[in-house]
């Protein structure tokens, strides 16, 4: 069973989701919330939404039905239009996630820098096991056939906490804890700590992704995020950086 994690700049982004935000006015065209409310309106037509915030996604099997990237829609005020599931094809994906994940720079206003706004996205409404969702690259009829999206969602974010399983033949995987740098006795010392950040640096090199600032990458592992993953060819060692 081979996962799929997440492109190594974007986890940082894809924590828990934002609150605070104002609510969308009662029937917003954007807005999950409006779709759910008069789901007959909505059933098997396309709708636009700005996607604010990606919640954490979990992992995806490569035999999996399908992935699930759970979104918190909303117009372009940034009012919030409530959370829904995505569905899609699991090679899809990763590339799903690091796009959204990312804000759309807008124009320079005041010299001061691009101000961003959220991406669009269009995909077709469709209620799954009475759950509403939206089908991104699947069909509805194929649809039918699958477990309730927040099953699916719920199982994503199981393989997390199971333990990523290697990817690569004869490879074995790791944790790496970088709370238990400098702690007596644990293996995590700061010359291995070393060692890993630039070997994931010559994979974001690699890969045209732009690389980790420290503090970002620390953050990030504080926040919660316990697959990013550094390959370690010498050993033959898929590395799961964690934070516990």
């Amino acid at each position: 069973m081979r996962l799929s994690t997440l492109p190594l700049w974007c986890l940082s982004a894809c924590l828990a989701l934002a609150a605070g935000r104002p609510a969308a006015k009662k029937g917003d065209p954007l807005a999950a919330d409006s779709w759910r409310a008069a789901a007959a309106n909505f059933e098997g037509k396309t709708v636009k939404t700005n996607v604010l915030e990606v919640s954490e996604p979990g992992l995806v099997s490569g035999d999996a039905p399908a992935a699930v990237v759970r979104i918190e829609t909303g117009n372009d005020r940034d009012e919030t239009g409530g959370l829904i599931f995505v569905l899609m094809p699991p090679d899809r994906f990763q590339d799903f996630v690091a796009n959204f994940s990312q804000r759309q720079l807008g124009s320079n206003r005041g010299g001061f820098g691009a101000l961003s706004k959220a991406k669009t996205l269009s995909a077709t409404y469709a209620t799954i096991k009475g759950e509403g969702a939206l089908l991104y690259g699947i069909d509805a009829k194929d649809a039918k056939t699958l477990a309730k999206p927040s099953e699916l969602f719920a199982a994503q974010l199981q393989l997390v906490k199971d333990g990523a399983k290697p990817t690569k033949p004869g490879w074995t995987a790791k944790e790496f804890n970088v709370a238990k740098i400098g702690s007596a006795g644990a293996p995590e010392t700061a010359r291995e700590w070393e060692r890993l950040q630039g070997l994931l640096a010559a994979q974001t090199l690699a890969a045209k992704q732009p690389r980790w600032k420290s503090k970002e990458l620390l953050d990030a592992l504080k926040g919660g995020t316990t697959h990013l993953t550094v390959e370690d060819p010498a050993a033959k060692v898929e590395w799961t950086l964690v934070w516990k």
